[in-house]
């Protein structure tokens, strides 16, 4: 480790342990780059995210009443109607004639509980989607809610959904058709929604993601520096941009060919300035 990257960790670890952290502070260190040691990342994102206050002393409670919401979240969304855990401090609700799986009533539990679920079926399949390939999603969470690893659950859970899924390879695998039409008529929603919507974490190997959303998370407006980034990564491929033709710039635009990441933060920062 270089004398300069333990300099920046002093400097992290400086403004977290007072009392009151320094927000404007925390966000300009955080912007060029948070080191993962220690946690400091996931630490620092927590804070710039508004998931723990700036008070240090109300941390340890805060947490507590995030994973007791979380777990009350498990309970409400993916606990079947009628089946309970007694030793999970849940009671057994019966199912009665008036609410039961096949009541059409938009009002029932029932109905409530499978629209639920195929929300979660449907980011279930977007998470695999965006980085099939990597085991870094399948590591377990640090504070598991019993709800979900219960291997006695008696129906469908995450848990089962998540055994199911095999990420074997620590890269990502890239396979994207491009648009062909005969018109050069490039419009932003052909490209720019995904790199907006999922933040770039397609256009980029997921450490550069990272390094991304920290300089995302620190801003100020709450990622304004998206959309400078965006605009980076058009002007670094403009030429290429100019000479081609729509299949060939639809392939750049879906399969993004520049892949040092510093570049482009490089570029946006110019952009911001420049304001």
């Amino acid at each position: 480790m270089s004398s300069l990257h333990k300099s920046r960790i002093a400097d992290f670890q400086d403004v977290l342990k007072e009392p009151m952290i320094a927000l404007e502070k925390l966000r300009e260190l955080s912007f060029s780059g948070i080191p993962c040691e220690g946690g400091l990342r996931c630490l620092c994102w927590k804070i710039l995210l508004n998931y723990l206050p700036l008070e240090r002393a109300s941390w340890t409670s805060i947490l507590a009443k995030q994973r007791e919401l979380y777990s009350q979240f498990l309970r409400e969304m993916i606990i079947q109607p009628g089946i309970a855990k007694a030793n999970m401090g849940v009671s057994r609700e019966d199912v009665t004639f008036e609410d039961h799986p096949l009541n059409p009533n938009p009002d029932s539990r029932w109905n409530t509980y499978f629209r639920d679920n195929e929300v979660l079926l449907q980011i279930d399949k977007d998470v695999r989607r965006l980085c099939p390939d990597i085991s870094f999603f399948q590591r377990a969470t640090e504070y598991p809610c019993l709800l979900i690893l219960d291997p006695q659950n008696e129906f469908e859970t995450l848990r089962k959904r998540v055994e199911q899924t095999t990420l074997k390879s620590q890269t990502v695998a890239r396979n994207r058709s491009g648009v062909t039409n005969q018109e050069q008529n490039i419009k932003p929603q052909f490209f720019a929604f995904r790199w907006l919507t999922l933040l770039l974490s397609q256009e980029f190997l997921l450490p550069d993601v990272i390094r991304i959303w920290d300089s995302l998370f620190a801003d100020s407006n709450r990622f304004d520096f998206l959309l400078l980034v965006c605009c980076a990564m058009l002007i670094l491929i403009r030429e290429q941009l100019l000479e081609g033709d729509f299949t060939v710039n639809m392939r750049l635009l879906q399969d993004y060919p520049i892949t040092d990441v510093s570049q482009v933060l490089q570029k946006a920062k110019e952009l911001q300035d420049s304001q």
